[in-house]
């Protein structure tokens, strides 16, 4: 395995508690489906992705593509067909499931009244993954997951770590997110400053609440694997965290 890692990233020594942490887990939340959003932009690019993230201990990953209108103009049907695309030119020892990364705003929420929503099932459950805006709430944002809730959805709150409104008033919105029944995600690179020192600071008080469901790379470039998520993944160890033990479920 670490050989593996030196021939992805030469010089890379991945420290054992990395790889310990996530060994047979999966990831939730990533870019790897190619060039359909701001994530990697070649099959070559993903064959490479996935050969790290297998190396890192991964046995499979959630891809969860932008749905935001304006600026990624996916559309379900079109992810699926790309997503059974992707399937058939990867390797079937690192299994892949599809789910969406949604901007939460009103046309979401008409989503939702049509059923029209892409979603990772989860034995009885249906995982939708949300976006919230990084600087000011959006009046969208809360309805949006409760909508979800009310639909029968479980709504997931991605890189809940970046908003900077919540990094500023954790008591107020902390509270509010858990009544919204939302799991929240947390990227494993904002454990060690990919984002800056603030996403970091909350992502690292977060963890010590045992608050995040879900962890994820969020891998948009295939060198974060090196430089921010093998040594988020040794933070996450050295905590005693298993990551996302939630999504066993998908080996089924």
């Amino acid at each position: 395995m670490i050989q593996a890692l030196r021939r992805l990233w030469p010089g890379a020594s991945p420290e054992a508690p990395a790889r310990e942490a996530v060994a047979g887990a999966w990831d939730f939340h990533c870019h790897l489906l190619p060039a359909v959003d701001d994530g990697l932009r070649s099959l070559e690019e993903t064959q490479r992705a996935i050969a790290g993230l297998r190396a890192l201990g991964y046995r499979g990953a959630v891809l969860t593509p932008h749905i935001y209108p304006g600026v990624y103009n996916n559309t379900p049907d079109r992810l699926r067909e790309a997503f059974r695309q992707l399937q058939q030119a990867v390797d079937d020892n690192f299994t892949l499931r599809l789910a969406a990364e949604y901007f939460a705003d009103e046309t979401l929420l008409a989503d939702i009244n049509r059923e029209d929503v892409l979603y990772l099932e989860l034995g009885s459950q249906k995982i939708v993954l949300v976006e919230f805006p990084t600087l000011m709430p959006t009046p969208a944002g809360m309805d949006v997951l409760l909508q979800l809730r009310r639909a029968g959805y479980q709504p997931v709150l991605a890189h809940v770590e970046r908003y900077r409104y919540m990094q500023l008033e954790q008591a107020l919105w902390l509270p509010r997110l858990e009544r919204s029944g939302a799991w929240l995600q947390c990227d494993i690179g904002s454990l060690v400053g990919q984002y800056g020192p603030h996403p970091q600071a909350f992502a690292r008080a977060l963890l010590d609440q045992e608050l995040p469901t879900l962890w994820g790379t969020d891998l948009h470039r295939v060198a974060q694997l090196e430089r921010y998520v093998a040594p988020g993944l040794t933070v996450l160890a050295k905590s005693g965290h298993r990551i996302n033990g939630i999504l066993e479920e998908l080996a089924a």
